[in-house]
């Protein structure tokens, strides 16, 4: 069964999401099943070698990394049939491996962010920002080059203390770097694109962190195209 997104952007994000992960096996581990399915992952093999497969619990999980290390790339759901989310990405970091590990959280709460992260998560999703966002696709891309992602929408979890008021518009300057962060360029490379220092790099992309009021670049990424300012 294939997921078909109807609205454009939508479909978009699902081709965007294919295509990071052509041929790197996933695992996803979440319950009910119809969920897992509307992340458009399929079953099956696919090509390039990247294989889909979709369990609803933590042995199940254990026994597909059992008969085939991998590495995976492991989407799990905060609750599974036999126990929570967490106890699986906490047993697959003990076995060890080079398996990358998404989290998908129900309930939006900081402890449960940080519960997540001290467990091993590379990234943590909140579900209802599936078909919301394009969180999905910034954290498996994230994931994918070996970053940690924390999804903007958990927020009140992560989020540095700030004045209340409305986000600080961005200068033309401030928005070009934003472009150049959201295509994973770092302060270097975007200092050479713009012609100017790698210290002024540095410095508008902390002023535009501080601005959207987020801690990390790909959550500025994020941020950014939600407020229309990357595309």
């Amino acid at each position: 069964m294939e997921f078909r997104a109807e609205h454009p952007v939508l479909q978009a994000r699902h081709d965007l999401l294919r295509l990071l992960l052509r041929d790197r096996p996933v695992l996803v581990a979440i319950t009910p099943r119809l969920l897992a399915l509307s992340l458009a992952f399929q079953d099956g093999e696919q090509p390039g070698g990247g294989d889909r497969i979709i369990v609803t619990s933590q042995a199940e999980a254990l026994a597909v990394l059992d008969q085939r290390p991998g590495p995976w790339l492991l989407v799990v759901g905060e609750h599974l049939a036999d126990g929570a989310g967490l106890d699986l990405i906490r047993a697959v970091r003990t076995a060890g491996g080079p398996h990358r590990c998404l989290l998908l959280l129900t309930h939006n709460h900081r402890v449960l962010v940080r519960s997540a992260l001290a467990a091993g998560a590379d990234a943590v999703l909140l579900d209802d920002s599936i078909g919301r966002t394009g969180a999905l696709v910034f954290a498996v891309d994230q994931v994918l080059r070996g970053r940690t992602f924390v999804d903007p929408a958990l927020g009140s979890a992560e989020a540095p203390p700030g004045p209340a008021g409305a986000v600080e518009e961005l200068t033309d300057r401030e928005l070009e770097v934003l472009q150049l962060v959201a295509r994973g360029c770092s302060n270097r490379e975007i200092a050479e694109q713009l012609q100017i220092a790698p210290t002024t790099a540095r410095d508008h992309v902390q002023e535009i962190l501080r601005r959207l009021r987020v801690r990390t670049r790909a959550a500025a990424a994020v941020e950014g195209w939600r407020q229309g300012y990357c595309w």
